[in-house]
């Protein structure tokens, strides 16, 4: 009884505070919880004290009532803490919990609140924050699993795909009963993708589900079963029946079945298919398989087809040739096989020839971008023979021969062939001149500057680059292969940002130089950030969020500078300049 008269004087106190202490004097309700309290005290003190903190409320002066009220509420919150419970009535259970395995992750809650919006809301940029959120490791987090399970149905299929293929497959076995109490064998949406997953995990455990599927699922979760079959011998003839079912969703989730499966007969369905109007459903099939029958299929066919091309004097019947090759070069094996390797190489050497073919829609000049695009891709052999080709290919295919080059030789030699094409773009030479230097900087990335610049798991590139890249004061290229610590780059950038900042430039060029500072760790690229940010302050119409992406990426030195600008800050810009100024301190270096 004494505890719930307090609970009642708490719950009066706090009316009171919110109406305002001044109309606390002679209050009735509070007035008839005094006597009780009295009552109480004879026997516990405490509750006499409580009385009287309530009398001085009821009967003390207006000008103290806010204090009164305060020491009233502050005395009896704090008796009701010391009475609360510890237990719960009832049997004891154990709390329901499964073990993911490996090493877990706590996401901090600077990540972790923007990754649950975007896994239960919709919305542009999603897709970009959950992959990032992969990439850190977010998702061993416990607290995302379930809403990551939910993610499955996401309106936006490329979110609920990735979720499906690189998150939940991560987990294993355990998420196996979440995922089948959620299955719906009649659904759409999310249920293929529960079944193909469940399937992936556990393919044997997920037999049943797939056979009940065939049987008496939703057309999508029928396409998701088929999918799925082809390690059984019993699924062969199934699979060949249902590769010419009138829906080609349907075809093409068999295509994808047979092309798993190491059989004459399946083999002979994708050719049928190859050779007719599902050429586009049978290559995706094929893309995905590591069959060698399928891989001399394919060299059969792109020889045979390349030796009918230049004959063709038809542009129609050219066309129709072009688009088959360029589909069939494109799923040719991208690890080293001998065979196919041969074959590109003569279609490579013939190269002269097939760009001669003109057709209405595809020529044989797409057919040459196929078997270059192979060599570029594909084993190291066929990308020295590419790179070392350059002085013999047109300007458009120089990037590729770059990249080639990039990963299959030495940095030196890399520059030793390409970096003429830079420093002799005006001399007019076929290859060298602006559009041969054009090539090769979109290959190196230099056409742009981006703050948000991704990491580059490239080789490295020779350290002349860089020199070269101040020579032709090119910003864009100093970007791409600045470092830190070159005094004649740190010269010419600093240079430019005066130059910018001084005569007003448009916020574009400004951006661009700041942005190679903080890149390239420019000793004064904290100071030319404040200096160009406080340009704005005040200002309408004046776009600042690159600054608070910059900012993460300066030294922790900056931090006092950064903090000097904070008071001149209003409302929400100060609250991402803060925010910004957090993150870099909490960066890890």
């Amino acid at each position: 009884m004494s505890i719930a008269v307090l609970n009642q004087v708490y719950d009066e106190a706090r009316r009171l505070a919110v109406a305002g202490s001044v109309v606390a004097k002679g209050d009735f309700r509070l007035k008839k919880l005094i006597p009780p309290l009295e009552q109480a005290g004879a026997k516990a003190p405490v509750f006499a004290k409580v009385a009287e903190a309530a009398t001085k409320v009821i009967d003390g002066p207006e000008d103290t009532s806010a204090e009164s009220l305060l020491e009233l509420t502050s005395l009896v919150t704090a008796i009701l803490y010391t009475q609360g419970e510890t237990g719960i009535a009832g049997n004891l259970k154990p709390v329901e919990s499964v073990n993911l395995g490996g090493e877990l992750a706590q996401t901090s809650a600077r990540l972790l609140k923007p990754l649950l919006e975007a896994l239960s809301t919709t919305g542009s940029g999603r897709l970009e924050l959950v992959k990032d959120a992969h990439e850190r490791g977010a998702f061993r987090d416990l607290r995302l699993i379930k809403p990551a399970l939910s993610g499955l149905d996401d309106s936006y299929a490329e979110v609920a795909d990735f979720l499906a293929e690189k998150v939940l497959s991560m987990y294993g076995k355990v998420i196996l009963p979440e995922l089948h109490k959620a299955y719906d064998p009649k659904g759409t949406k999310g249920h293929p993708r529960r079944l193909r997953l469940m399937h992936s995990i556990d393919p044997a455990g997920a037999r049943e589900l797939v056979k009940q599927a065939l049987d008496g699922g939703s057309k999508d979760v029928k396409v998701a079963a088929i999918s799925c079959l082809g390690a059984e011998k019993e699924d062969l003839a199934f699979l060949i029946e249902q590769a010419g079912a009138k829906a080609q969703e349907v075809r093409g989730a068999a295509y994808h079945a047979l092309a798993a499966i190491d059989d004459p007969a399946g083999v002979s369905v994708l050719q049928q298919a190859i050779a007719g109007k599902d050429l586009d459903l049978a290559v995706a099939a094929i893309e995905r398989s590591k069959c060698e029958r399928l891989t001399a299929l394919l060299i059969a066919e792109i020889g045979k087809d390349r030796t009918d091309l230049p004959r063709v004097k038809d542009k129609k019947e050219a066309s129709r040739l072009a688009t088959r090759l360029v589909r069939l070069i494109g799923v040719l094996p991208a690890d080293e096989h001998a065979a196919a390797d041969a074959l590109t190489l003569d279609l490579f050497a013939g190269r002269a020839d097939l760009a001669k073919v003109k057709g209405e829609t595809l020529s044989g000049s797409d057919v040459v971008e196929a078997v270059i695009a192979r060599m570029a891709n594909g084993p190291n052999a066929q990308r020295v023979v590419l790179a070392r080709a350059h002085r013999d290919l047109e300007p458009d295919d120089l990037a590729a021969a770059f990249e080639a080059a990039r990963t299959a030789l030495a940095p030196a030699e890399v520059y030793e062939l390409f970096s003429p094409y830079l420093a002799a773009a005006g001399e007019g030479k076929k290859g060298k001149g602006p559009a041969g230097a054009a090539a090769v900087i979109d290959a190196i990335g230099a056409t742009h500057v981006y703050w948000h610049a991704g990491r580059d798991d490239r080789p490295p590139l020779d350290p002349r680059w860089l020199d070269l890249a101040v020579k032709l004061r090119h910003l864009g290229l100093v970007h791409a292969v600045g470092r830190a610590g070159h005094p004649a780059s740190e010269a010419f950038v600093q240079a430019e940002f005066d130059a910018a900042f001084q005569k007003g430039k448009g916020q574009e060029a400004v951006t661009n130089v700041l942005t190679v500072m903080v890149r390239m760790q420019h000793p004064k690229a904290a100071d030319a950030l404040v200096a160009s940010f406080q340009k704005t302050i005040g200002k309408a119409n004046v776009n600042t969020y690159w600054y608070y992406n910059l900012i993460p990426h300066l030294p922790k030195s900056a931090v006092p500078l950064l903090e000097s600008v904070t008071p001149k800050l209003k409302d929400r810009e100060a609250d991402r300049w803060v925010d910004a100024i957090q993150e870099l301190r909490e960066r890890n270096d």
